[in-house]
């Protein structure tokens, strides 16, 4: 029983640096594609992967605007450079860049939805109601005309 206890306290502690690890702060900005961070007590230098920038000027004020001198999770990839996360609401600032314009994708990971998702609240009937379908149960029945009213006597007086 202690052993599991132990083994279960190792691990955690060992996931626990691990995701330690992949937070940084993000220090300053150099350009549109590269942000400066502390790691390690260590300003670094990291460039952004999967994105072309477009418009550098605008690209810069986003960065400095969306994530400032806040913390961000860093996921390096196997091409170099990384796909950089805000914290806390996991903002990719990579797709951020592009969906606004101020960058283009190079990497298919980076591409913004192009679909929009819909929800709909009530009843769909996407196609229209044909003539032949009048009777099956299908569709409401429709109603019968009003009766027309009669006229109003005038008071005599």
């Amino acid at each position: 029983m202690i052993n599991r206890i132990f083994i279960s306290l190792i691990t955690l502690l060992v996931l626990a640096l691990r995701i330690d690890a992949a937070m940084v702060r993000v220090i300053g900005v150099t350009d549109g594609q590269t942000l400066v961070v502390e790691r390690g007590g260590v300003a670094v230098s990291i460039k952004l992967a999967g994105i072309s920038i477009t418009d550098d000027a605008g690209a810069r004020t986003l960065m400095k605007w969306t994530i400032g001198a806040s913390w961000v999770m860093l996921e390096e990839q196997p091409d170099g450079g990384h796909f950089v996360y805000r914290s806390p609401d996991a903002l990719f600032i990579n797709r951020e860049l592009v969906a606004r314009g101020f960058a283009r994708a190079t990497l298919p990971a980076i591409e913004p939805q192009s679909n929009v998702i819909v929800t709909y609240l009530g009843t769909l009937s996407p196609t229209a109601r044909s003539p032949a379908a009048s009777g099956t149960g299908s569709a409401p029945t429709p109603r019968s005309p009003a009766r027309p009213s009669r006229p109003r006597r005038r008071r005599k007086p």
